[in-house]
């Protein structure tokens, strides 16, 4: 079987759930419309997803005889940081978004996946980190394209023109 959808949220999908099948996937896996991995069963799972959907902790992608395969983020080598004060949250944003590094947003912290470079910076810096191993998850911010279309500074991932000539289409992430 090929999953073309997500079914829906673990949490919301009550009853018609007996039990999980868990798939765990890294970041880099869960943002790939396309892959073929197996559930923590063995189940070979296949999946074919609309060209910019995003997995997150507790998708469903099957619900087979009660038994629902629910995404969950494995464990990464990242950076956890924890700015202790505005200021360190602003520079720390902007160093990690200097170094064009991934970053997850956290009430408490910002995730980040290791590099020597970045803990460099870190340290330098004098904000609290540490290197650890857990979910890359949290939320996800894209650049702010200043269409009127998109109210939110949060962007999804979008393909446009800007219709001038010679300007070809072109994503934001």
């Amino acid at each position: 079987m090929v999953i073309e959808a997500i079914v829906g949220k673990l949490d919301d999908l009550g009853a018609q759930v007996k039990s999980t099948d868990p798939i765990e996937l890294t970041a880099d896996l869960r943002t790939r419309p396309h892959f073929r991995r197996p559930s923590l069963s063995g189940t070979e799972i296949v999946v074919s997803l609309p060209r910019g959907t995003m997995l997150d902790e507790g998708d469903v992608l099957q619900i087979t005889d009660g038994v629902a395969v629910v995404v969950r983020a494995a464990p990464e080598d990242l950076l956890e940081v924890r700015p202790r004060t505005a200021l360190e949250w602003g520079v720390t944003a902007y160093q990690l978004g200097n170094l064009h590094r991934d970053v997850r947003f956290r009430d408490d912290c910002l995730l980040s996946p290791y590099e020597e470079s970045t803990e460099q910076v870190l340290k330098a810096s004098g904000v609290p980190y540490a290197r650890v191993l857990r979910s890359f998850s949290g939320a996800r911010y894209g650049a702010y394209t200043g269409h009127p279309e998109h109210p939110s500074l949060v962007a999804q991932r979008h393909r446009h023109t800007h219709g001038a000539p010679g300007h070809v289409d072109h994503e934001h992430v």
